[in-house]
């Protein structure tokens, strides 16, 4: 039954190893996610990652030679996931990320006001980490320039703008600090 599984998530991901993904020893990716007009290099998943079904993942143009997106080991992420990356987005070890997630290190250029949003490109980026431990709640945006600490949480709904020290308690639109965890 288990090689019979392993064939099965094998062939699931074959269309985003074939892009460029790269993906470690038993990870997987759920059924759905989109592989046709995005591109998928520079986007390396660790060892035991598990992603839920119906996820997007992007990376900008890139030449594959750089890592854009780095998801460590052991880090399970929940269904309709999405992360996008211009600069650089890492995700730590053993990380959980709720259903509905969202990570962007970039946003989309308004300076010229002739132009539409379709028209548009997407800014530089500033790159986004999140360290080991963390725990991101459900429909949660992590937008540029953040870097979490290790064994952060993140509530439910949030919207994180800025920076938050390890053990951080946050929550909100935009996040604040609601404590910090003590031993």
């Amino acid at each position: 039954m288990n090689l019979i599984v392993k064939i099965l998530a094998y062939l699931n991901t074959l269309p985003a190893r074939l892009k460029g993904l790269k993906i470690g020893k038993n990870s997987f990716i759920g059924p759905g996610y989109d592989f046709l007009f995005v591109s998928l290099k520079g986007i390396t998943l660790g060892d035991n990652v598990l992603i839920g079904k119906n996820a997007w993942l992007q990376t900008y143009p890139n030449d594959g030679k750089k890592n854009l997106i780095f998801i460590d080991n052991g880090t399970q992420i929940g269904r309709n996931f999405t992360i996008s990356a211009v600069k650089k987005i890492s995700i730590g070890k053993k990380c959980l990320l709720s259903y509905n997630v969202s990570l962007f290190d970039h946003d989309h250029d308004f300076s010229n006001r002739e132009l539409t949003p379709m028209d548009t490109q997407v800014s530089a980026g500033k790159p986004v980490e999140i360290n080991d431990g963390c725990f991101i709640g459900t429909h949660s945006f992590i937008l540029k320039g953040v870097h979490l600490g290790k064994h952060c949480i993140v509530g439910a709904n949030s919207v994180v703008t800025k920076s938050f020290p390890p053990y951080s308690v946050i929550g909100g639109n935009p996040a604040k600090l609601i404590k910090v965890r003590k031993k």
